[in-house]
């Protein structure tokens, strides 16, 4: 078996995300990887019948409060990597469904290890469907899910 090569890690701000990327880096380190980290914002849409016919895609909520989130969330995940010793290069941050976008850079970055959160953020996951699961099932590659310590 060939040590991992490309190692994506996925956080959400959440405290498994936390420990994710500690086992993330601690892996790369191990492995010699490479390691990229990925947050996905999210952003509510509205459908704005110009947009959708136009570009077939629901317009964005609102620009003042996306720029806001968008600045809100770069410094977090810069505060992350700095914490965890890696370059601020090594962020990434993209705006769309965090399952898809996950697996697209995944594909992209050609990783052969994705870490994840076992589980995030969102209150309604188990009965929507979680981003966790569906990375899981539908990735190309392994997947890593790390949880926090004494946790059933």
């Amino acid at each position: 078996m060939q040590p991992y090569q490309s190692i994506l890690v996925a956080v959400d701000f959440s405290g498994h995300s936390e420990r994710a990327l500690l086992r993330g880096v601690e892996l790369a380190k191990q492995t010699g990887a490479s390691i990229q980290v990925l947050h996905v914002m999210e952003l509510p849409t509205y459908p704005i019948l110009e947009d959708i016919a136009v570009l077939g895609l629901p317009g964005v909520w609102d620009a003042e409060i996306t720029e806001q989130v968008s600045t809100q969330s770069k410094k977090r995940l810069n505060a992350m990597l700095l914490q965890s010793g890696l370059e601020l290069e090594q962020g990434n941050l993209l705006v769309g469904i965090a399952k898809h976008e996950i697996l697209d850079y995944s594909q992209h970055i050609a990783a052969d290890l994705i870490v994840i959160g076992s589980h995030g953020v969102h209150g309604f996951s188990k009965r929507l469907g979680s981003t966790v699961d569906n990375v899981l099932h539908l990735a190309t590659c392994d997947v890593l899910t790390v949880r926090l310590n004494n946790e059933s």
